[in-house]
């Protein structure tokens, strides 16, 4: 070769590399245009397609939560998405070893699928499937480029497609990153607005139950708890007051606990009597939830005409009553909610006198601080904050001091909700 061809070849090869650069810096900024991640695809197959004069192309990204593949763009697919098993097909097998693979016709090839040709119409003759990583070498997706216009696929294709990869990896992840902060943010702002619709379906404020004092509280450990109370008028001088606690924490739990309060305030007309309604909710939250979530709660009756309180426990922590100084606890008269059908529950009936007390509670103050264990805040001082003459403003108030003293400056890791009551009148 003379030394004029190979100055010649040298400046084609200078040239050649000047092009890659100024397509990797055009690639670069055009990929760094946008943060939505499906336009972004488009744009990575675009430029990949039209650089390496390929007919299509398409782009499965990792999904970093199940290790799937899934496509971005597929082009001349008009059926939604495709999920890809690492290992399956030639894409997969390219996102198993992380080599990139030239198959000149690959319907010679058993891994090839030609169902999309079949369903396109489209003549897949050659294919390009390469892995795209970041600069740490981590793979962020894989591309597929079918048809080169001028022949066959080349080892040049391939490197060409690795310095245009790392541009196009860390688009990709700001931009997947960016999708992550926006739907998290967003499922803030759903959650906030659960909150606020969980806090305004709450009584406002005191509760006004003739013949009653009463005073709440209400604390979820998240924004949205699974704890419900509620005070509901259901006629004839009559008042339901309930305290239920469903399980788990959360949205979930919040959205069974909206389910109890909706079925109660459905029955608060009927006439039967609170065992039939509560045995009516076990039923359907058994159909709704098929045992995933249960709940316990106290739903009780207040007759101000004959001044006695009727009350259900489904499987709730013991109700207190304080009369003459000395306080009663009342266990469970049924299972808890939403276990188990054709559930019967038995009622309990006490005729409050005047300064009758009584507390309902959940178990996220019993619980405190290690269920089951010595360090739990237990009933013992439940009864200790119980067993004292004051209002029901005062029991809550000892007890909010105490549990905060027991879990000294920590968290409550449940819900935690006090409803006490009080009959009007002299304390006995």
């Amino acid at each position: 070769m003379s030394n004029c061809e190979s100055t010649i070849d040298e400046l084609a090869e200078a040239r050649e590399r000047v092009r890659r650069l100024e397509a990797v810096v055009e690639a670069g900024l055009m990929v760094n245009s946008t943060l939505d991640l499906a336009e972004l695809a488009e744009h990575v197959v675009c430029i990949a397609t039209r650089l390496i004069h390929a007919e299509r192309g398409s782009l499965f990204l990792v999904d970093r939560e199940t290790g799937r593949l899934r496509s971005m763009v597929a082009q001349g697919l008009t059926t939604g998405p495709l999920t890809v098993e690492v290992g399956e097909g030639i894409v997969g097998a390219v996102a198993a070893s992380g080599d990139a693979e030239i198959l000149d016709d690959p319907y010679l090839d058993s891994r090839f699928d030609p169902k999309v040709d079949q369903l396109t119409g489209f003549q897949t003759r050659s294919l390009l499937t390469v892995p795209v990583r970041d600069r740490e070498g981590l793979m962020i997706a894989v591309l597929q480029l079918l048809n080169h216009r001028d022949g066959n696929f080349s080892v040049a294709d391939v490197e060409f497609l690795a310095e245009l990869g790392v541009p196009f990896a860390i688009a990709l992840t700001t931009a997947d990153l960016h999708r992550e902060i926006v739907a998290r943010e967003q499922l803030r702002r759903e959650v906030r607005l659960a909150a606020e619709i969980q806090r305004a379906l709450q009584p406002e404020g005191r509760a006004d139950i003739p013949g009653l004092e009463i005073e709440v509280l209400f604390e979820p450990c998240h924004e949205v708890g699974g704890d419900y109370w509620d005070v509901i008028p259901v006629g004839n001088d009559r008042w339901w007051i309930v305290v239920a606690d469903v399980s788990g924490k959360g949205v979930p739990a919040g959205l069974v606990a909206s389910n109890i309060q909706a079925c109660l305030w459905s029955r608060r007309t009927a006439s039967e009597p609170l065992t039939s309604i509560v045995a009516d909710i076990n039923e359907i939250l058994c159909r709704l939830t098929r045992g995933r979530k249960y709940a316990t709660l106290v739903a009780a009756e207040w007759n101000s005409a004959n001044e006695t309180l009727t009350w259900v426990s489904a499987g709730h922590p013991p109700l207190m009553l304080r009369r003459n100084r000395s306080v009663h606890d009342y266990g469970a008269t049924g299972r808890p909610i939403g276990l188990l059908r054709d559930q019967s529950f038995e009622s309990e009936k006490a005729s409050l006198a005047k300064g009758d007390t009584v507390l309902l509670y959940t178990d996220g103050l019993l619980e405190a601080g290690g269920i089951g264990g010595s360090n739990e805040f237990g009933l013992d001082r439940i009864r200790a904050c119980f067993d004292v003459d004051g209002s029901p403003r005062d029991v809550i108030e000892r007890l909010t001091v105490a549990l905060a003293d027991h879990i000294d400056g920590g968290e409550p890791e449940d819900d935690v909700t006090l409803v006490c009551l009080r009959r009007k009148g002299a304390e006995n």
